[in-house]
């Protein structure tokens, strides 16, 4: 290791305080989904004075979706998320005709890039972070300031601590004490900081369609600082079931049925969407990062249905998601599945034959695979090694916008960050600062080695054909 790598580790642990520091200025910026602007303006500023050359520009929601059809998705907010549901696929037009386009759309909400220019014939690097994050509803189940970044015991509290504020920063602070220290680096290193990854990722996905790309990349989520290739795909729905309303004395026509609740209908579509949950987790694989993990996850989370005790429900409606490992298949294959699941229940139910539940899309994430050995994956954790900190590859518990950079991209990317998905989205989120700190330490010995590496296209085809042997 180099004296300069050296000088900038020195860097990080004599400012660990003020990492901390950063990281709860940061936290106490709100970034809701819909609200990302003074985030990324914070971030752009970080960025101008490490001597980082920053663009800021909204998304191109056109150029997303005549680029990236099958892909791309509606903007969101949080306070109008999943309101466009979908048959098939989003379209420009169908968010065009909605009516919605005056609050699902990209303006103020910038994605933040800051480039580090290298000095040439080095490996170039994509860091890779969502600025925003998920509500903090409900308010009532936080016992400390969502966006206080209290500190307790070794851990900082607040929304996005993990998800993904941490990584985030982590990776801009790597720069940072890389620059400060004088670090020569061949390669350019990326670093972009995007809007609307939770219910979209359209952030990523506008910066791969403005053709910004890498040797490599690392898209900064929660991972406890473990390498992960590879991440599900992952879908939200709803389910409309129907009934015909009537009155108790009513429901019953010349002793026929008359009458249907909509609420009887649902364990028709649940069992039929449970089945295939089923079908799919029979699927044999003897891929090794699948061991131990179902393929296929189905999460019925919401129902609501029904006006008055006494009327029959004349609608239902289920709500949920699914995840799903790379071995199932492509997401328009499960989302086919899945419509073809609820077509049959609907046929073999006499009143939803007639009558058919109709099954929706809010979302849709592909998945991702690649080998463990990409020559990405295999630095990483050699500079890990090196550390003395774990150097295990593992799955992806989650989707996320490793996604875009794979398989829109074709960039060789790795999953890796400090915090846990177990506390994403939950009240009282929080982070192990010393992770975070740790992270950072492992980001600048890790830069170091990569950028200043001539780029092996033999060993990036020879990790290709391992993949798909």
């Amino acid at each position: 290791m180099s004296g300069h790598v050296e000088d900038a580790l020195k860097l990080a642990q004599e400012g660990r305080d003020e990492s901390v520091r950063m990281l709860r200025e940061f936290v106490r910026i709100p970034s809701l989904t819909g609200e990302e602007g003074e985030a990324q303006k914070y971030l752009a500023a970080i960025l101008k004075n490490a001597g980082a050359n920053v663009v800021m520009e909204e998304p191109d929601v056109a150029a997303i979706f005549e680029k990236f059809p099958h892909i791309a998705q509606y903007p969101t907010h949080w306070q109008h998320d999943l309101i466009l549901p979908y048959e098939e696929l989003p379209t420009l037009e169908g968010l065009k005709t909605s009516g919605l386009e005056t609050v699902l759309n990209y303006n103020g909400r910038p994605n933040v890039v800051g480039q580090f220019k290298g000095s040439g014939d080095g490996r170039s690097l994509i860091l890779n972070g969502h600025v925003d994050t998920v509500t903090i509803e409900p308010r009532g189940e936080w016992t400390r300031d969502p966006f206080g970044a209290e500190m307790e015991n070794g851990r900082m509290y607040g929304r996005g601590t993990s998800d993904m504020k941490g990584g985030l920063l982590a990776g801009i602070l790597a720069m940072i004490y890389l620059t400060e220290a004088g670090v020569p680096l061949r390669g350019d290193v990326t670093v972009e900081s995007v809007v609307n990854e939770e219910h979209a990722g359209n952030g990523t996905l506008d910066l791969v369609c403005r053709g910004y790309s890498a040797d490599g990349a690392i898209v900064l989520e929660p991972t406890n600082n473990e390498v992960a290739v590879s991440h599900s795909g992952g879908l939200y729905w709803q389910v409309t079931v129907p009934g015909r309303s009537r009155s108790p004395g009513a429901r019953w026509k010349e002793g026929k049925l008359d009458g249907v609740s909509a609420i009887e209908k649902l364990p028709v579509v649940i069992s039929a969407l449970l089945e295939l949950e089923n079908s799919f987790n029979a699927i044999p694989s003897d891929d090794p990062m699948e061991k131990g993990r179902a393929a296929f996850s189905m999460v019925i989370g919401r129902v609501s249905g029904g006006h008055y005790e006494t009327v029959t429900a004349s609608e239902a409606v289920l709500r949920g998601g699914a995840y799903f490992s790379p071995v199932v298949g492509e997401i328009h294959e499960v989302m086919a599945s899945m419509t073809a699941a609820v077509d049959e229940a609907n046929q073999k139910d006499g009143f939803l034959k007639d009558n058919p539940a109709r099954l929706e899309f809010l979302h849709h994430d592909d998945a991702t695979r690649q080998s463990p050995q990409i020559p990405l994956a295999v630095a990483l954790c050699h500079a890990l090694q090196e550390r003395d900190a774990s150097s295990n590859v593992v799955a992806g518990p989650f989707a996320c916008d490793a996604r875009h950079l794979v398989n829109q991209g074709g960039i060789p990317t790795v999953i890796f960050g400090p915090g846990t998905i177990a506390q994403a989205h939950k009240p009282d989120e929080h982070i192990e600062v010393d992770e975070f700190l740790d992270c950072i330490e492992h980001l600048i010995a890790f830069i170091a080695s990569w950028c200043n590496e001539a780029p092996d296209r033999t060993l990036e085809e020879t990790a290709k054909a391992t993949l798909s042997a």
